[in-house]
């Protein structure tokens, strides 16, 4: 067996050692498990938050550690094992880290070790942008060759990338032809796509379908949360909750059609703030447990 292939089966075999850990100790559960992005209530403690998605049948969390999030870059050895051990004692064990990570340099590598040194098999990737005056094809050739040698850090710490698929004329990836181009050649198993329902049918319209397409063999993990067009001249953007919007369960299972179990993320973003105060984190729960309600519907019809 060549060092490549060792690398990919352990991978494989630790993300599905999560999930069976998963399965045994939380009381509703899936091959595909649910995790929350925990933004909205990243001012309440790890112990705090993973009480209550365990009381919700949630399998894991989507952590934000990241400068403007529950746990800073430069603090990470020292509160991913804090993390880590909240998560385990409420009976859930799937941890994706939400970061700022996108440069194969030593910065990225000494967090990436953090994160497999702690359990941690899979994290999200910082998003890459255009400019303003550039040409879009050459800067997203540009991305791809920084893609392999991150995905080439990857596969020698042993630790699975998923770059978002995210809105925005700057954001490179958000029409997916883009990602089609930037992925190819890329292993999966190294880095693939965290495919957004929302922001995906946003910069798509009618044309979802194909895009579903072209991310599919690149897509391990599916983000979830719900929008439609406002405004007086239906040109902007209004986040709403799940199954209100142009976000549906027929699209959740199209794009689900095919695809092998991977985490589900749900991103709750209609609500009055982005980051809840702690003394209003109920407002948000509130609202978490509605389309967790949804999302699990959908998942298990």
């Amino acid at each position: 067996m060549n060092k490549r292939t060792f690398l990919k089966q352990g991978i494989a075999a630790a993300a599905l050692s999560g999930v069976a850990r998963a399965e045994k100790t939380t009381s509703e559960t899936s091959d595909w498990p649910i995790i929350l992005f925990e933004k909205p209530v990243q001012a309440l403690s790890y112990d705090e938050i993973a009480d209550r998605l365990a009381g919700m049948g949630i399998q894991g969390i989507e952590a934000t550690i990241r400068t403007d999030g529950h746990i800073k870059p430069e603090n990470a050895a020292k509160e991913v094992p804090g993390l880590v051990k909240s998560m385990a004692k409420a009976g859930l064990s799937t941890i994706i880290p939400a970061t700022h990570l996108n440069l194969p340099d030593e910065h990225t590598r000494e967090q990436l070790k953090i994160f497999r040194d702690n359990g941690i098999t899979q994290y999200r990737m910082q998003h890459y942008r255009y400019s303003k005056t550039g040409d879009p094809l050459a800067e997203a050739r540009s991305h791809r060759e920084t893609l392999l040698k991150l995905a080439e850090m990857n596969a020698e710490i042993g630790i699975h990338g998923v770059y978002q698929i995210h809105s925005g004329w700057h954001i490179a990836g958000a029409l997916i032809w883009d990602a089609a181009l930037m992925f190819e050649g890329i292993d999966p198993d190294h880095i693939g796509l965290a495919y957004d329902l929302r922001h995906s049918k946003t910069d798509t319209g009618l044309s979802w379908k194909l895009a579903a397409q072209l991310a599919q063999k690149h897509t391990r993990a599916l983000y979830i949360k719900d929008a439609k067009w406002g405004g007086e001249r239906s040109d902007k953007l209004v986040n709403v909750p799940l199954d209100t919007g142009f976000v549906n369960q027929k699209i959740f299972d199209h794009v689900r059609s095919g695809l092998s179990p991977m985490p589900i993320s749900l991103h709750m973003e209609w609500g009055e703030h982005q980051v809840y105060p702690s003394d209003k984190a109920q407002e948000a729960w509130k609202l978490i447990e509605r389309d967790i309600a949804v999302l699990k519907k959908w998942r298990d019809a």
